[in-house]
């Protein structure tokens, strides 16, 4: 065994490695073995504070780190109220890439093995997930900044046993591994051995299966990154539809994560329907901050920033600020630079002039007729976010007389004109 764990770990001996070690079977035989290996390491413990015997556990980490001279991190969790296990790991996972960022290594050492992938495969397959997903748990993964490591992975935990035994390694059960009270452990108890009584094979079969998926994964995750790099990290939707079905659920899932967007195989179904059959200035909410936006063919994740309704009257002789954070100023100001500046025609028997947002059925005035601001809009190719930050500038009876920087009306009865600047707000 040891053979192989260092088979495994020589391609990352070029940091020292960060080893997180519950006291159980197979940390302690993971510690024992990378011990063995002589390459500098740090050893994590966490005490959970559940259980009277964690204190023990603590104090035998810390004689065995003394006596073999390792540098060790201990740490008490305070685990809020909920799910217990999902904020134990959550917390464990903050501090081991802490302490990865203070010994300045991105090796992070688990010892997961052939037991705990069969239960990911199964539990996974049981809710649904994406190709990775079903892949179980990776022996290489890189994380942000970090490399997880488990070199164990290919071990059972009848190995880990026979391991520990041979070498006299002393170690602690967790009493709480044996409750139902969790899913992973009832499927630890119950569904994996019973398949491996169906097949004593079993742990091997989930391994070459979880072994394909990766392989399967990581060609199509480069397919995804080769498009995304291609395109600046957008979708260009008359190229994106041209990739397979399966591609183009990966680039959407590599753009998701890439953005720390959660997702799984219901979202991307959402998604890729909406831009199968969205219109060309829609966008798809994907969380509470960002958005998937389509304008015509490009589409981009950006930032939601809900339009501000408006309908301000305008005060010929102010500097009228709008509640966009725009102005609009009929003063003969100096000239500013960052303000635009126009010739507004009008009817003096139709003042005041009103600055509003865009509102269905506006209606636009030109010498062949009149056409809806909407089709206007979409003549010209502007995108929605665009549209929702335009002005408009109205006189009392509602009749539009400009879209500021895009549509001026010139018809011959706004016989008044008047000099206007303006800066569009957010």
């Amino acid at each position: 065994m040891l053979k192989a764990i260092q088979e495994k770990l020589h391609p990352f001996l070029d940091h020292p490695w960060v080893v997180s070690v519950s006291t159980g079977v197979d940390s302690m035989v993971l510690l024992d073995l990378v011990r063995r290996l002589n390459h500098p390491i740090v050893v994590v413990h966490f005490n959970h504070q559940k259980r009277i015997e964690s204190n023990t556990e603590a104090e035998f980490i810390q004689s065995y780190c003394e006596t073999h001279h390792l540098d060790l991190q201990y740490i008490k969790l305070e685990i809020p109220s909920g799910n217990f296990q999902d904020e134990a790991h959550h917390l464990r996972k903050q501090h081991l890439e802490g302490v990865a960022r203070t010994y300045q290594t991105p090796y992070i050492l688990t010892a997961h093995h052939a037991n705990d992938l069969a239960e990911t495969v199964l539990m996974r397959l049981s809710r649904g997930s994406n190709l990775l997903g079903y892949a179980g748990l990776q022996p290489v993964s890189a994380q942000g900044d970090f490399i997880y490591l488990k070199p164990l992975l290919s071990f059972s935990k009848g190995d880990l046993y026979t391991y520990a035994k041979n070498h006299q390694i002393h170690f602690f059960e967790d009493a709480s591994n044996q409750e139902n009270l969790y899913t992973r452990n009832r499927y630890r108890k119950q569904i994996v051995p019973q398949m491996i009584e169906e097949n004593p094979q079993f742990l091997n079969k989930v391994i070459q299966y979880s072994n394909h998926l990766n392989e399967a994964f990581s060609y199509i995750r480069k397919q995804s990154k080769k498009y995304l790099s291609a395109h600046e990290n957008h979708l260009l939707l008359s190229t994106f539809f041209l990739e397979d079905v399966l591609i183009q659920k990966d680039i959407i899932a590599c753009l998701l994560e890439s953005n720390q967007i959660d997702f799984n195989q219901l979202k991307l179904d959402s998604i890729l329907s909406f831009l199968t059959h969205s219109g060309p200035n829609q966008s798809f909410q994907l969380d509470d901050t960002l958005i998937l936006q389509r304008v015509y063919q490009k589409v981009s994740i950006v930032e939601a920033t809900p339009s501000k309704p408006f309908n301000q009257v305008l005060d010929l002789e102010a500097f009228n600020v709008l509640e966009t954070m725009g102005f609009v100023t009929f003063l003969d100001a100096p000239s500013n630079s960052s303000f635009y500046e126009i010739k507004l025609c009008y009817n003096k028997l139709a003042l005041p002039l009103v600055a509003r947002q865009r509102q269905p059925g506006d209606i636009l005035e030109f010498p062949y007729g009149k056409k809806k601001l909407k089709d206007y809009y979409i003549d010209h190719k502007i995108p929605m976010h665009i549209r929702d930050r335009d002005i408009v500038i109205t006189d009392q009876t509602g009749r539009i007389l400009s879209v500021l920087g895009r549509y001026y009306n010139t018809s011959k009865d706004l016989d008044s004109v008047i000099k206007l600047r303006y800066k569009r707000g957010y």
